[in-house]
């Protein structure tokens, strides 16, 4: 019998030793068969899958042909009245009964490998995934990467392969050697850059090797990829991790095997520790604390959405009651919680405890207006860390906890993903609740190339499936979907209308504009419509609390809450800053995840408008640290063009972008203004410092002609434009009103009644100046 090898080029040993082939379509008809794992492939479906719905006229009579020639070659002893065995005949197509191939045998110890880590056998673990790695000798049917027909055989090799060497790197950390894994753990991440195990795994075994400052600079990758990549933050595993590391837990030092998913039981999921101390949390007035299961305290930072389902082992708890979800925090900061008592998903109130984990700030009416919808579609825009993603999660695992059937389908970011692979992913999801039944010409699982009646026939199995139970389908990150996800999007909706099928879709609106022709589709189906906002500032001063887990004061709580804009991301981002380096730095200083977020958003604008909203910047940072006086259009087409008439066309062409874009907004009393301060420093921090000088001294130049009364902003321009001793006069003058306007406050004297004795307005001057970050112009004034 013959042994097939497909990780790597395709090959076969026989009786008489290595088999021939033939040609390049000969050999894709083998692939073929051998992607359908034994099951009958059509002759329609392989011609379809040969010449890509464009076959020759004796198309037919070429298969027949190719299946000869595979029958001689690999039963060469057999005679022509002997029926096959292995390449055998069944209506209406052929199928393959290979016994032997390495990527089955890779699929069989895997799953011995992954039972034998969570029995705790970890030698065993280790033996058994190591034979499997051993046998891929180059990637997945690597002839065969560009057909349509084999690229999800691929991926999920791929995938089965990277959880491969996750699982073998944990069992070799539970023999007590996580040093071992290091180095393959960094190549294995080299090529998954965004699987979240692989961080978890590499940072534990860099922290048990006594390389502190290591892991945590792996966690830092980890969360700049997930941002740059995905645009969120890393998950729950990750955010563990780096709290226990932080707080030297002693858990993370135990050598006992970390569980990690087996590719076929997906309950065991890998626990770390989740008992840090935490505290109560006080949020504007009102105790919270954050418990985990059993009443234990949560670790820090768990505003942010973990899964959305629990991870205990089956039986480890018994599922808790579901109760309204009832605001807890005053201003819309609601607390709301999800129990990990057990496998099942309840919703419940955090008035001030209780088993659970804090999941949402200020979301309350949101999460409402999608719990109450059963039907339909809902769409929830928003920029890049506003939360659509911890929204969405939150209602599909109320939903879930309500009986509903629950699939979640993401567009990927990364290049080279199927057609419509979000409804892959969907329907994977649910054709293990529900199996899809429907013609051959659509597979469980798969709509690629389907064309119209394959979505059509996803939209029936869907109406069919909602007559059994309510069914939820979320569809993220929409502003990045093919053109199959979308049509598949707009057939589903439609053909689904009256059933109970509702489906969720999030996206970007400031990278919605391809999605014009599907909004306009959906329109006609009254589409819930959800646009999230930043937090108010009760939320986002208990989301700060909450992740920073120290003690924050209020000024800084509300500084913080304008600095954000309310953006959860930066607010979680700049609460960890806050805990790291105190409230002054979260003041001043962009943290790095935020300020990767922003240069991504800014990259992507033409050099003319990232040129005008750097000169917008300069203008709008007069005072640092203010966000109130906006930037002046007649200044900025000053300082862009130098006077010339055309200098405000082009100027409000670049706002009108960066309006749309969602990075400047206009405010009641005209003018424009950053969408929030860290949005204007980020600009303004990307800026080389000569090109900063300069504009500086083009702003000090200009208000001097236009503003010549503003004293302080000359004074503030001329000194990061280099020029000290127009900042000294400026200074002193603006000092000097400053002054008189404090005397006449302090005094009731108007004008000519009297005034206040001289001050020293060196003195003011130099405060003054030391205000603009100019040391060599404070230092003249000594």
């Amino acid at each position: 019998m013959a042994v097939f090898s497909v990780l790597g080029a395709l090959q076969a040993i026989g009786e008489d030793g290595p088999i021939e082939f033939g040609g390049p379509r000969q050999r894709s008809v083998l692939g073929r068969l051998l992607v359908a794992r034994g099951q009958v492939v059509p002759v329609g479906r392989l011609i379809s899958d040969l010449w890509r719905d464009q076959p020759p006229p004796g198309a037919a009579g070429s298969i027949q042909t190719y299946v000869s020639h595979l029958r001689r070659a690999l039963e060469p002893r057999r005679t022509i009245r002997t029926p096959a065995r292995l390449l055998v005949t069944v209506p209406p197509g052929y199928a393959l009964r290979a016994e032997h191939v390495d990527a089955w045998r890779f699929e069989d110890l895997v799953r011995q490998g992954s039972r034998r880590l969570l029995d705790g056998d970890a030698a065993a673990a280790v033996a058994a995934l190591e034979e499997a790695l051993a046998l891929w000798k180059g990637p997945a049917y690597l002839e065969f990467a560009s057909a349509d027909w084999a690229l999800n055989e691929i991926a999920r090799l791929d995938e089965l392969r990277a959880t491969a060497v996750e699982q073998r790197a944990s069992a070799v950390m539970a023999l007590g050697t996580p040093g071992s894994v290091i180095a393959d753990l960094r190549a294995h991440l080299a090529e998954h850059p965004l699987r979240e195990e692989g961080w978890r795994l590499l940072a534990t075994a860099l922290y048990r090797q006594g390389r502190q400052g290591d892991a945590l600079a792996a966690l830092r990758e980890a969360r700049r990829m997930l941002v740059a990549e995905l645009g969120v933050d890393p998950g729950p595993a990750l955010r563990r991790l780096e709290a226990g590391i932080l707080a030297h837990s002693p858990e993370l030092d135990l050598p006992g095997p970390a569980r990690t998913a087996g590719w076929d039981d997906q309950a065991a999921r890998p626990r770390l520790p989740r008992d840090l101390p935490v505290g109560d949390i006080p949020v504007r007035g009102i105790a919270t604390r954050e418990t985990g299961p059993h009443g234990t305290p949560a670790e820090p930072g768990a505003a942010a959405v973990p899964p959305a389902t629990s991870t205990e082992p089956p039986g480890a708890g018994s599922a808790a009651a579901a109760s309204p979800a009832v605001p807890t925090v005053a201003d819309g900061a609601v607390l709301l919680e999800i129990s990990t008592a057990g496998p099942a998903t309840a919703l419940t109130a955090a008035p001030g405890g209780g088993e659970g984990r804090v999941r949402l700030f200020g979301r309350r009416s949101e999460l409402s207006l999608l719990l109450d919808r059963s039907e339909g579609v809902a769409l929830v825009s928003g920029e890049a860390g506003m939360g659509k993603t911890a929204l969405v999660e939150e209602a599909a695992a109320v939903r879930a906890g309500q009986g509903a059937r629950v699939a979640i389908g993401r567009c990927p970011a990364t290049r080279g993903a199927p057609p419509g692979w979000a409804w892959t992913e969907i329907l994977r999801t649910l054709t293990t609740a529900v199996p899809f039944d429907t013609a051959e010409s659509v597979r469980a699982g798969s709509v690629r190339g389907e064309g119209f009646h394959g979505r059509r026939a996803v939209a029936a199995h869907l109406r069919a499936a909602a007559a059994e139970a309510p069914i939820l389908l979320v569809v993220e990150d929409l502003h990045r979907a093919d053109r199959e996800t979308l049509d598949t999007l707009v057939e589903v909706v439609a053909a689904t209308a009256g059933a109970a099928v509702a489906v969720v879709c999030t996206f970007r609106q400031e990278e919605a504009g391809r999605l014009a022709g599907t909004m306009a589709a959906l329109a006609r189906r009254e589409p819930l419509r959800i646009a999230l906002r930043g937090l108010r500032p009760g939320a986002a001063a208990g989301l700060v609390t909450a992740v920073a887990g120290v003690p924050v004061t209020r000024p800084a709580l509300t500084a913080v809450a304008a600095r954000t804009g309310g953006n959860p991301f930066f607010l979680r981002e700049t609460a960890r800053l806050i805990a790291a380096e105190g409230e002054a730095a979260a003041l001043t200083t962009v943290p790095a995840g935020v300020r990767d977020v922003l240069a991504a958003r800014l990259a992507v604008l033409p050099a003319r408008v990232r040129t005008v909203l750097g000169e917008a910047a300069v203008l709008d940072a007069e005072v640092p640290g203010a966000h109130a006086r906006g930037v002046d259009l007649d200044v900025l087409a000053a300082v862009h063009g130098g006077g010339e008439d055309a200098a405000m066309d082009t100027v409000l062409d670049a706002a009108e972008v960066a309006l749309l874009a969602g990075l400047l907004v206009e405010p009641g009393g005209g003018g424009l203004r950053f969408a929030s301060p860290v949005l204007r420093d980020t600009v303004y921090g990307a800026m080389p410092r000569l090109r900063r000088a300069r504009t500086h001294a083009r702003v000090a130049a200009v208000l001097e002609r236009l503003r010549p009364d503003e004293a302080a902003a000359l004074a503030h321009h001329h000194a990061l434009g280099g020029d000290p001793v127009r900042a000294a006069r400026y200074a002193l003058t603006a000092a000097e009103r400053a002054d008189l306007r404090y005397a006449r406050r302090e005094s009731g004297l108007t004008r000519g009644q009297g005034a206040r004795p001289a001050r020293d307005y060196a003195s003011v001057a130099r405060d003054r100046l030391r205000e603009t970050q100019s040391p060599p112009t404070g230092a003249s004034l000594l």
